[in-house]
This record gives structure tokens, sequence and C-alpha cells, in this order.
């Protein structure tokens, strides 16, 4: 594939994965609601009489969450004072990091000119974006509704690779 045909490609996986979000969600609540309705946590997904599926209502535990951060440290701090840790600010920490350059790896404070050896700068990955132009996303919606783009058409390479073909 070039590289026009592999962005048109990935434009349109793009716009069904998307479509296919938003549908998943609805279907979960939409689910969540028939299951309530009828007293059931879970239902099997049948293909053609084959069952391929269990979908289930998953009740996740209750965790405990700290409500008054002050309190809690206080009460730490009198119970467990071997526990209490120095740190700081958040607000001062990203204020720091913003006032640093990259000088051949090395983090420079703008402010004094001093090396700041406890911070180094992390490299990321490049990714791919696809950012649909103007009337692009309903250019293929219109195309997929009218046949003459499908999914399986779109797919059909990694929907073989998905079964090993």
């Amino acid at each position: 594939m070039n590289l026009r045909e592999l962005a048109f490609q990935l434009s349109a996986i793009t716009l069904i994965a998307d479509a296919a979000k938003e549908a998943k969600d609805r279907l979960r609540r939409e689910f969540a609601a028939a299951l309530e309705e009828v007293g059931a946590d879970s239902a099997k997904a049948a293909l053609e009489g084959e069952e391929i599926a269990k979908v289930s209502l998953i009740q996740p535990r209750n965790t405990p969450e700290v409500l008054n951060e002050k309190a809690f440290t206080e009460w730490v701090k009198s119970n467990y004072e071997y526990e209490i840790v120095e740190s700081v600010r958040e607000s001062f920490r990203k204020h720091v990091m913003d006032s640093v350059t990259n000088v051949e790896g090395k983090a420079i404070y703008k402010r004094t000119g001093e090396v700041l050896d406890f911070i180094s700068f992390n490299s990321r990955d490049a990714y791919i974006a696809t950012r649909f132009l103007n009337g692009g996303r309903e250019v293929l919606t219109e195309a997929f509704r009218a046949g003459t783009l499908t999914p399986t058409s779109v797919m059909a390479e990694e929907l073989q690779m998905a079964v090993g073909q």
C-alpha cells in the first residue's frame, strides 16, 4: 500500500472505531438497564445458535478513599510519625518543570542558570494521529451508507490476521 492508501485506510478505520466506541457505550447502558429489568447479572451471546461470549455486569468492590487529607496526615503523624515524608507542592513542581531548559541533555533553571542534575528530560515516542478535514467524516459516513465502502473492505486484511489466516 502506498502512503495515500494507508492514510485513507487509517481514516476509514478511525471513523469505524469512533462509531464502534459510541455504539459500545450505548449498548452497555442498554444492556445494564435490561439486566436490571430482569434481575440478572449476565447474559450469553450466541451466533447462529452457538454461544460465543458471556457479557456480565461487574460490581467492583468498594474501596476506601481519604476525604480529609489534613486529618488523615495528622492521624498518621500522631500514630506513625516515621511514615511522614517531606514533599514539594505539585504547583511548584510544575513551575520548576516549566522553567527548565534542555541544554545538551542537562536541565538548566532559566531564572538562575543553575544545572539541576536531579531533573532529566524524557523522550517520548512519536505517534500517529488522524484528524479529519472539514466534512471528511461525513464523506466517509456517506460512502459507508451508500455501500461504496464497507467495514469489511476496509478491514479485510486485519480480519484475516485476527483469525490467523
